[in-house]
């Protein structure tokens, strides 16, 4: 944001009008409003209308340059001169709940846990912050009495700051999947899989109408050949489109590779490790990696040239990307007991710490087609990179905007048939094909982590699960059924499991537009430039 822009501050049933720059910082912003009001600055609780602008008390740190031009707050602070208020001051108490939960003033709400049913509530609070994708569910949300009752308990939460019981959900969860209502041996509901009931969530919020659509991308339907085959809501949010190799190592060149494609709404994080295993995998991009080349382990397939099965070597790579990618790291796992009476086998958990890291890059794990649509981006990137380097090295002197200016004179003095071969030289640069629905033209394949889904305990049958949430910058939230706690990165970061403290089970990551964040840090340094 550059210039000017507006705060309106409803304060003891006034409205103020605070004009105020990014740069300045909140301080300054504080001051105007001291001037104005006479609450003193230590006394001012500022909180927003709508909570897309900042969560809960503005504070003191906070980056005015992601405001929009115009935003209403609510002023919480008696002032320190005798002002004659011509009605009484509007305290948080005198609120009804579902300002105070927009205004984002408390806590998000919780979710009761029905009877084991945490898997469900850790899993629903991530997907509550997947936005595009909730857009999408309530435009849609008449299709289907699930999808209905699903977007009912997200806008219940949403305008709530106490506890709240997903009853509705819940039944209409247990009669469409019966499987999620099965008694356990000690009584109550039976603990289930996080990764199971997500699946079968995806499964029903597959809209396809064209109204869906539309709203998860900002209103418009993309076409046909930037969805590149992806079907309804989910899979256009999440969806990955993979490409399969087989390669028949002992025919050579006789026996031609087999290939194939198909559809995901999941990406698998292998963990191996331990004495005696094949692969150790210490994190996240290597268990990935395993798993799109199988485990590291070949097929039996038929073999034309040899004219029997052999081995084949399979390799899968992504060959779209989505705008949110799920990764489950693959935990839990079958292990047999012929020693056992009933040979009826035991499910496992793979307790090995696996590090991940804040943001993903996912270069490698892509199909060499999609890597040369995602190459541009990063070549320009790291030239722009390299040479910033280049020019701190050398102490340019030169003034901020200097370049800029340059290059308009030189435009001025540019005939038109040479204007045109700059833009084309220009349009080269830029990629032909976007490498998947929803995403920027310069994507760079990177991601950012902004919830998890956690398990804590020996298998997946019993334990609990908890849902770990980014609210903004290093701030982020841990949905404990119905308990909330503020938490910070770090603290996501340690949940790579290793023993019986939660671990992170179900990733769940967003595209970065980094030219946009590249824009907004520019735009911040020439604003503190010339404050």
């Amino acid at each position: 944001m550059s210039g000017m822009s507006t705060l309106t501050v409803n304060w003891n049933k006034n409205t103020y009008t605070v004009p105020f720059s990014a740069a300045a910082g909140v301080a300054a912003v504080k001051q105007s409003i001291q001037d104005q009001t006479g609450v003193p600055i230590d006394r001012q609780k500022i909180m927003p209308k709508t909570k897309k602008t900042w969560k809960g008390i503005l504070k003191d740190d906070f980056d005015l340059s992601s405001l929009p031009a115009t935003v209403e707050c609510l002023l919480m602070g008696s002032a320190e001169t005798h002002l004659i208020p011509q009605t009484k001051t509007v305290f948080l108490e005198d609120l009804k709940e579902e300002d105070v939960a927009k205004a984002g003033a408390e806590l998000p709400a919780g979710l009761v846990n029905l009877g084991n049913t945490c898997y469900m509530n850790s899993t629903l609070q991530c997907l509550r912050y997947t936005e595009d994708w909730r857009k999408g569910l309530s435009a849609g949300k008449s299709s289907s009495q699930f999808t209905s009752s699903l977007d009912s308990a997200f806008e219940q939460l949403d305008s709530s700051i106490a506890p709240v019981p997903p009853v509705g959900f819940w039944s209409t969860l247990k009669q469409q999947y019966p499987q999620f209502g099965e008694q356990s041996q000690r009584g109550g509901f039976a603990q289930q899989d996080a990764q199971e009931f997500l699946n079968s969530l995806f499964t029903s919020t597959a809209l396809s109408d064209d109204a869906s659509i539309a709203a998860a991308f900002g209103g418009e339907k993309p076409d046909a050949k930037v969805l590149n085959g992806a079907q309804g809501l989910t899979n256009s949010m999440f969806g990955l489109k993979m490409k399969t190799v087989l390669t028949c190592p002992e025919a050579g060149d006789a026996e031609p590779p087999k290939h194939d494609t198909a559809e995901q709404n999941v990406l698998q994080c292998n963990i191996q490790g331990g004495v005696g295993a094949k692969h150790q995998i210490d994190h996240l991009n290597a268990g990935v990696m395993l798993g799109l080349d199988n485990g590291g382990e070949d097929v039996e397939v038929h073999s034309e040239a040899l004219g029997r099965n052999a081995l084949w070597q399979k390799k899968s790579r992504i060959d779209r990307l989505p705008k949110y990618i799920c990764i489950q790291m693959m935990r839990f796992f079958w292990k047999q007991t012929p020693d056992n009476a009933d040979h009826a086998g035991t499910k496992c958990k793979m307790m090995r710490p696996v590090t991940f890291n804040e943001r993903m890059d996912t270069f490698d794990f892509c199909s060499d087609r999609l890597q040369a649509i995602l190459k541009g981006p990063r070549d320009k990137r790291a030239a722009e990179e390299e040479e910033r380097a280049s020019k701190k090295l050398r102490g340019s002197d030169k003034k901020e905007g200097d370049e800029d200016v340059a290059m308009e004179d030189a435009e001025d003095e540019m005939d038109e048939e040479t204007k045109a071969a700059l833009a084309m030289s220009l349009a080269a640069d830029e990629p032909t094909e976007k490498a998947g629905p929803g995403l920027p033209d310069n994507f760079e394949g990177i991601y950012e982590l902004y919830a998890v889904v956690c398990h804590k305990g020996r298998d997946s049958d019993s334990g609990h699960y908890t849902g770990w949430v980014r609210q903004d910058g290093d701030n982020w939230l841990v949905f404990d059924d119905d308990e909330v706690v503020e938490k910070t990165t770090a603290d996501i970061l340690a949940l790579k499991g290793g023993g019986d403290w939660h671990m992170s089970y179900l990733n769940f990551y967003r595209a970065i537009d980094r030219t946009a964040e590249d824009k907004k840090r520019e735009e911040k340094e020439k604003e503190a430039k010339r404050a």
